[in-house]
């Protein structure tokens, strides 16, 4: 096996060798789609002191190929429902509505990065 074999191996192993009644609920969200996947990594990019995103900010950086404006709209509701992501009002437009992970899910995420195998190649 290669190195680039085994990065990808390791990779695969670190997504899906974690038993199913081992996974949080947090994870079992992130996991139930790709868009799920990567909306929850576009809101972990916003910085601890940034407002968020607005939803068609996230519209415009996630290209429509991969999912609606409703599939996106259902994601954000269902973690905001479910505690995962905040939803607060723009503070300079108050029409917008700003998203971003929770605080507990924000640390989920910067775990995740963190003790991904990806980071010793880095």
């Amino acid at each position: 096996m290669n190195k680039r074999e085994r990065i990808l191996k390791e990779i695969f192993e670190y997504h899906a060798g974690t038993p199913p009644d081992k996974l949080t609920p947090f994870d079992k969200f992130v996991r139930k789609s790709s868009n799920h996947f990567y909306v929850v990594l576009l809101l972990a990019s916003s910085p601890n002191d940034h407002e968020g995103y607005h939803y068609e900010e996230i519209i415009e950086m996630y290209p429509h190929l991969y999912a609606s404006r409703t599939t996106i709209h259902s994601i954000l509701n269902e973690g905001v429902e479910n505690n995962y992501f905040y939803k607060t009002q723009s503070k300079t437009d108050h029409r917008k509505q700003k998203y971003k992970l929770s605080t507990e899910q924000k640390k989920e995420a910067v775990d995740w990065l963190d003790n991904h195998p990806i980071r010793k190649y880095i």
